[in-house]
């Protein structure tokens, strides 16, 4: 019985307790190393050349808030040719975590991280460059995301108030003398002159005329619109019935003799 005790006492991976055999002590020259921590396996596939896991281990430093850590992470993942890893970076430079505050610096690695396939940076590039760079990353960003750049809801068109357009005709034809001058400076050179004037005046909730657009003009004369619109601008009218600022249409048709 001791021989076979003594043979099992060798097998240290497989002991077994019998019967009559004294259970083997473990050296501590023998003893199996306590299992590695998922930050030391990070780290030493960052150390490596393992781009991701230096993008991971920036990450979870700045989550501790280690921050000067997470941007030498994000640095070497950066090195590393990750455009995750240059991401961080910028973001680093951007807020001052960890780093001096560099703007440039941060415009600067988010175009790599843009050029890397990081579309998110290409909005944020496109941010830092200013027109006309702007524009091509913008559009590099929302094609490789378009949810990055949802579309802008266009305004619902709201109906012109009846009563806004009434004391609109109201104020202009009180000025019908003025209007009519508009005309007949350019008539008293063409005879024949005639034609439509169109225009939109946006009114302020106070009255006052914020802007006029002309939409149609006497092709032969555009002078005519021009005065027209000068006067529209100049007319107080009745605040808007909802307070706020209304687009009202307005025409006015130019014939001799009328």
């Amino acid at each position: 019985m001791k021989g076979r005790c003594l043979g099992l006492a060798a097998l240290a991976a497989t002991v077994l307790s019998l019967p009559g055999c004294p259970m083997p002590l473990e050296s501590p020259e023998t003893s199996p190393p306590p299992p590695a921590s998922a930050y030391d396996v990070l780290a030493d596939r960052c150390d490596r050349g393992d781009g991701p896991a230096c993008v991971e281990m920036a990450a979870q430093y700045r989550e501790l808030g280690e921050l000067p850590l997470a941007a030498a992470y994000a640095r070497r993942a950066c090195d590393l040719a990750s455009p995750f890893g240059c991401a961080a970076l910028a973001r680093a430079f951007e807020r001052g975590e960890g780093l001096q505050r560099d703007p440039a610096a941060a415009t600067s690695l988010y175009v790599s991280a843009c050029l890397g396939g990081h579309a998110p940076s290409c909005i944020s590039a496109a941010a830092g460059l200013g027109e006309p760079d702007a524009g091509e990353f913008m559009r590099r960003g929302c094609g490789a995301e378009p949810v990055l750049c949802p579309a802008r809801r266009e305004p619902a068109f709201i109906g012109v108030d009846p009563l806004d357009q009434a004391n609109v005709v109201l104020a202009m034809a009180e000025r019908r003398l003025e209007l009519g001058d508009c005309y007949r400076r350019s008539l008293a050179r063409q005879l024949t002159l005639h034609g439509r004037v169109a225009l939109e005046i946006a009114i302020a909730g106070d009255g006052r005329a914020r802007a006029v657009a002309i939409l149609e003009n006497i092709r032969e004369a555009p002078e005519v619109g021009a005065c027209v619109a000068d006067i529209a601008a100049s007319t107080l009218y009745p605040p808007t019935t909802s307070g706020e600022i209304a687009v009202i249409p307005w025409r006015v048709l130019f014939e001799p003799g009328r």
